[in-house]
């Protein structure tokens, strides 16, 4: 599967489950993000290890090979909020405020991979290329991604 589609099915899915969060009663928001926290995490590994680091060593386009540092700096930001939720209590108005602040800066971010880098990877790898990512992407998912109980 191409990896760009790939990326945007899980961002449309993790949208979805945020939304649910909100809309979920305070006893409910605890278990939706125990789903949802684990696959955050492991999008932002296969994005780098399969898509990122693959194009900046090799795209000789400067905004995809500075992408890979700003994707850094954004992941640890989500990773520390993410950390601060994982803290909290999931029925507290404290915590529903920290999901809220990571999905606008996950909002952010998507926006400028869909908006910019997505479009340029795709002007510098092929179809073989982008499918070949989206394979590599599914594998490190089947291998990094909790068994259900």
């Amino acid at each position: 599967m191409n990896a760009i589609q790939l990326l945007k099915g899980e961002h449309e899915t993790a949208k979805r489950t945020f939304e649910e969060i909100q809309n979920a009663r305070p006893e409910q928001r605890g278990e939706i993000w125990s789903k949802l926290q684990p696959e955050l995490k492991v999008h932002e590994q296969m994005e780098e290890m399969a898509l990122y680091g693959p194009v900046a060593r090799e795209a000789s386009d400067e905004t995809l090979q500075e992408w890979q540092e700003e994707h850094h700096e954004e992941v640890a930001d989500a990773e520390a909020l993410i950390d601060e939720i994982d803290g909290l209590d999931p029925t507290s108005e404290e915590w529903l405020d920290k999901v809220e602040e990571l999905l606008e800066a996950l909002e952010h971010h998507i926006e400028e991979e869909e908006g910019d880098i997505w479009p340029r990877i795709q002007r510098v790898w092929d179809q073989a290329k982008l499918d070949q990512a989206g394979d590599h992407m599914a594998t490190i998912k089947r291998e990094k991604m909790p068994r259900a109980a």
